[in-house]
């Protein structure tokens, strides 16, 4: 589950960049495609991370299906990202927080959200 959070995470994040999402159809559910679809469309790319490194990932939550839902898990997602505004330095950190829901034999992106802690630079 780890390993499918932090391989969805960096495609996400290179889906954004080059801003061709297409790649995420088969990797999440449509209502979260459509959801980054219309982000993409509406150009407010605010969570959109400049080579972003990974520090911790942890899957916070695993909940088995019940009453016709699939089973699900949480990821969290800490890590650092360059500051393009200072030279590309890295020293912004993120957090994100993927959900991930079952469907057959494979996990699919069922929502996120990322926030961006901005850093001081002297």
């Amino acid at each position: 589950m780890a390993e499918q959070a932090r391989i969805i995470f960096y495609l996400v994040q290179k889906a954004k960049a080059s801003g061709n999402i297409n790649s995420l159809k088969k990797q999440s559910t449509i209502s979260c495609f459509e959801k980054i679809k219309a982000e993409m469309d509406g150009k407010s790319i605010d969570t959109l991370l400049k080579d972003p490194i990974i520090k911790e990932l942890a899957v916070m939550n695993v909940q088995p299906g019940k009453n016709n839902r699939p089973d699900m898990f949480i990821a969290l997602i800490k890590g650092v990202s360059k500051d393009t505004t200072k030279h590309n330095v890295y020293g912004n950190e993120f957090s994100a927080t993927y959900s991930f829901n079952r469907q057959g034999d494979w996990w699919l992106l069922d929502g996120m959200k990322t926030r961006l802690h901005y850093l001081k630079h002297n």
